[in-house]
């Protein structure tokens, strides 16, 4: 069946629009590609003690450098050793702030602690003129056809069963190395309200094994599948948080289901953002598809998934919005019926649904879906839940999971791959 009265709902648009241009902004600062303008994080005062780590770092012009303060009474402080040359002074701040100076000149900049200049606490920015790879790497894309590179949810974690529970598979016949992130403090320099004041993270296996956790990324936490210190992994990823109260795992992960959970210390609440990152040049893995479970609420408080097709050619794939169908799997209120929605970049409607047996033609759904989902065979397991396929040219998508008529309860946005 075919809807074609339910397509744009002008006020509805107009604000989702917002807010899906502040996810895509987010998700585009999050994501530092070879085609715009890195950051690179130094921690100052980590611990090699009174010491920048690393000390030096060469980046590109229209770069950024961000010093983390791991220890208190520390300044970055440009010039020669002592002598300040006034281009940048974060003056003297404590454990967890961070400061960030931008260079948009070639050349070297120097500089150091103030109160321990003369203990050799120095620095050095080398901003070079061609397009060498920064100190702090970002993630590489694959040159072949098109994957699913990265993935993010934002959404209101609550407590107990109702925290945010995002769900990846790894597919093929070698390990991916990835990057998993619960970010809470620094949404609020985009205007999110509420966020999340110190997320936590875990993540388990397909067997629900506690395989690896995280609070607070500049503390690495031995156990599981983590055996050493991730700290500079983290920075030198390029994807280090912006809060010392955000987490992070770095993990070389085989073929399986993995299930990433984040919970807020001492129970909470706030909105926070999941999300995982391709950081493998291989291509005998992908990231196969992804899931985020959450509490539905309303207003901002829906859930937002974000997802990044990376390589050269388009990407086909199924867009799911669950919620009846978990009450069999015994989920407490699960949110009785679902809508699905799907924006670009620029936060654009491009597709839409309203239960998944009667397709709504609009943007780029064009024909009758209903056979296609069947075949996929993903079709959801109740006709209240919505679903949409796509071919997706490279760039990021935002899917926007609501309840109707402003209903709550818990549901499941889902993306998955099906070349």
């Amino acid at each position: 069946m075919i809807d074609k009265t339910k397509w744009l709902d002008p006020m509805k648009t107009s604000s989702v629009r917002a807010i899906t241009a502040v996810i895509a902004a987010l998700f585009l600062a999050l994501w530092p590609t070879a085609a715009r303008a890195a950051t690179v994080t130094v921690m100052v005062g980590p611990s090699c003690g009174f010491c920048f780590s690393p000390s030096e770092v060469t980046i590109n012009p229209g770069d950024t450098v961000r010093w983390t303060w791991s220890s208190s009474g520390h300044s970055t402080t440009s010039g020669n050793p002592c002598t300040p040359n006034g281009l940048w002074d974060s003056g003297t701040l404590n454990q967890g702030a961070m400061f960030t100076h931008t260079f948009n000149s070639v050349g070297s900049f120097p500089y150091f602690c103030t109160p321990h200049c003369s203990l050799g606490m120095t620095g050095m920015v080398t901003v070079a003129n061609a397009s060498p790879t920064p100190t702090a790497t970002p993630p590489p894309s694959p040159t072949p056809g098109a994957v699913l590179g990265n993935i993010s949810t934002r959404s209101f974690v609550q407590t107990g069963d109702n925290v945010m529970i995002g769900g990846f598979i790894v597919e093929g016949t070698g390990t991916k190395r990835v990057i998993i992130r619960a970010i809470g403090p620094e949404l609020g320099q985009y205007g999110v309200p509420n966020p999340l004041a110190d997320p936590t993270l875990e993540l388990h296996d397909g067997t629900g094994a506690l395989i690896g956790s995280n609070d607070n990324w500049q503390t690495t936490i031995i156990g599981g599948i983590i055996t050493h210190d991730q700290v500079q992994d983290i920075m030198n990823s390029g994807l280090a948080p912006g809060d010392a109260r955000e987490s992070a795992i770095i993990a070389d992960l085989p073929p399986g289901s993995y299930t990433a959970i984040v919970r807020g210390v001492n129970n909470t609440t706030g909105v926070a953002l999941v999300e995982v990152y391709n950081l493998s040049t291989n291509t005998d893995s992908i990231l196969h598809n992804i899931s985020t479970r959450s509490f539905v609420q309303t207003g901002d408080n829906v859930i937002i998934g974000g997802f990044f097709v990376q390589g050269s050619t388009p990407r086909r794939v199924i867009i799911r919005a669950i919620g009846p169908e978990l009450g069999q799997y015994g989920v407490q209120d699960p949110l009785a019926d679902p809508t699905l929605e799907l924006h670009d970049a620029t936060g654009a409607l491009i597709a839409r649904n309203d239960n998944w047996r009667t397709t709504i033609i609009g943007g780029i759904i064009t024909q009758d879906q209903v056979q296609d989902i069947i075949n996929s065979g993903l079709a959801p397991g109740d006709p209240n839940e919505s679903a949409i396929i796509a071919d997706l040219p490279v760039g990021n998508y935002t899917a926007i999971v609501r309840g109707v008529n402003n209903t709550i309860g818990v549901a499941l946005a889902e993306v998955y791959d099906l070349n």
